[in-house]
C-alpha cells in the first residue's frame, strides 16, 4: 500500500488529541538544524563561533510573539492559551523533624564526635492551580496594591524566603 494511503488510515482511525493535555514521548519532531552560526562573528581562539537558533539567526527573539511586550500580557497569554492547565504548584508543611546525629570531625588533626542537627520538612502533596486561577490572583493582588493607594510607574520590593 502506498505510504499516503497507510497515512489517511492511520489518521482517520485516531481520536482527536489535545496538545494541552497530551503526553508526548521524547523524540525528534524537527529537523536539523537547530541552530546556525551568527553571520558576522568573529573567531576567538579557543571559542565557538556564537550560534543561533536557526530560524533566528540574523536577530535576538525579544518577545515571544507581536502581542506580548509586558510581563502582564504573557501572563494573559498564558491564561488564554493554557486555561485549566495547572501553572502553580504548592505543597503545605506538614511538620518539621529536627534529629541530633554524631559525626566523625577532624580539628587539627585529631578525630572528634560532635552533634550535628539535621532538619527534615515533611511535605503534603502538590496542590496545583490552573493558569486562569493565577490571573485571578494576580489581579485581585494588582486590586489590592491600588487600593492601597500604589500608583502607575510606582514599584513594589517584595522580601520573601524561599521554600
Amino acid at each position: 500500500m502506498p505510504s499516503s494511503i497507510l497515512s489517511n488510515m492511520a489518521a482517520s482511525n485516531l481520536p482527536h488529541v489535545s496538545l494541552k493535555t497530551a503526553i508526548v514521548q521524547p523524540g525528534m519532531f524537527k529537523s536539523p538544524p537547530f541552530t546556525s552560526e551568527v553571520p558576522g562573528s568573529i573567531q576567538v581562539e579557543g571559542e565557538t563561533i556564537p550560534r543561533r537558533n536557526a530560524k533566528f539567526v540574523n536577530s535576538l527573539v525579544s518577545r515571544p510573539c507581536r502581542e506580548v511586550s509586558t510581563l502582564f500580557d504573557i501572563l494573559l497569554r498564558s491564561a488564554e492559551k493554557y486555561g485549566d492547565l495547572k501553572a502553580m504548584g504548592t505543597r503545605r508543611l506538614i511538620e518539621t523533624h529536627v534529629e541530633i546525629k554524631k559525626v566523625k570531625k577532624v580539628v587539627e588533626g585529631v578525630e572528634r564526635e560532635a552533634d550535628k542537627k539535621w532538619v527534615f520538612f515533611e511535605m503534603g502533596e502538590f496542590e496545583f492551580e490552573s493558569f486562569g486561577g493565577y490571573v485571578g490572583r494576580c489581579l485581585k493582588l494588582g486590586a489590592g496594591l491600588r487600593k492601597l493607594g500604589l500608583e502607575a510607574g510606582e514599584r513594589v520590593h517584595v522580601f520573601a524566603a524561599t521554600r
